[in-house]
């Protein structure tokens, strides 16, 4: 599976020079899960326009058979474009989970504040991908007590994004990368963690109007060696359907989970989400 991960990441970086890149009449370009400008789970190196705030709701619903247990995430974002290609988030998440047999466990999680600056944006008639920055401090708000905190001080990730939207004949294609680096809690032995995580994802119209878009994506996270709420090492492959407006944007879709830890069977999940531009 990392080898279409590394696929992608090449397409996204060399695609460029074989569709030609014009301007692009793009409807509207929606946060992604983190509340950063993407696809579902890929951050885009795009950002939102100045002083554009973007609020997003989501449901994060997975079903694990090994072990038996049904976690769902109800995440929050506020977004905000900044000048200078520039944007920040906030994210905050609600965790339910119900273990068999019928030990539930609820809280809320950790707080994020996410920076995301796209020092070199994609120009008009450029063969060259834009590519962003990306900064991201994990607050310790979660729930400790009922386990739902993924920090026990503090976190944080450093990493890349790079894309492009290319028109090819009439349609428009977006195809874009990320890789960051996370690290948490280094000042204690206990708790301290140091790991992976990269993205990649296409997103291309399959509507006259540009309106509705699909996504396909795939995910990794390798090196993670304490086990929280977020889960374990895993890649993962989404499919997803966006709908989207001026202001309005829907998206729909279902991931498809294999873990690489030693009792954990694959799972899938299902993914909904709504962003509202003010």
């Amino acid at each position: 599976m990392r080898y279409v991960l590394l696929l992608l990441i090449i397409i996204a970086v060399h695609l460029p020079a074989a569709l030609h890149a014009e301007e692009l009449e793009i409807v509207n370009r929606p946060v992604n899960t983190s509340g950063m400008t993407g696809l579902l789970m890929t951050t885009s190196p795009f950002t939102l326009p100045p002083r554009s705030l973007e609020i997003g709701i989501m449901t994060l619903s997975e079903n694990s058979l090994v072990p038996n247990y049904t976690a769902t995430a109800y995440p929050m974002t506020v977004s905000l474009g900044l000048s200078h290609n520039s944007e920040i988030a906030v994210k905050s998440v609600y965790y339910y989970v119900n273990e068999d047999p019928g030990q539930i466990s609820r809280g809320m999680g950790d707080t994020e504040l996410s920076y995301k600056w796209n020092f070199r944006p994609q120009t008009e008639f450029s063969s060259m991908p834009g590519i962003g920055l990306i900064l991201t401090g994990v607050c310790p708000t979660g729930d400790k007590v009922s386990g739902m905190n993924s920090v026990s001080h503090w976190g944080g990730r450093v990493g890349i994004s790079v894309g492009s939207e290319l028109i090819w004949e009439d349609h428009i294609i977006g195809i874009f990368a990320d890789g960051q680096v996370a690290v948490q809690d280094l000042s204690d032995k206990e708790f301290r963690d140091s790991y992976s995580l990269a993205n990649a994802g296409i997103l291309f119209p399959i509507s006259k109007y540009r309106n509705l878009q699909m996504i396909i994506e795939y995910s990794l996270r390798k090196g993670k060696d304490i086990f929280t709420v977020d889960g374990v090492d895993f890649s993962a492959v989404t499919v997803g359907i966006r709908l989207v407006s001026e202001r309005f944007n829907l998206t729909l879709g279902t991931e498809f989970i294999h873990k690489s830890q030693e009792g954990f069977e694959d799972s899938n999940r299902m993914l909904g989400m709504m962003t509202i531009k003010l």
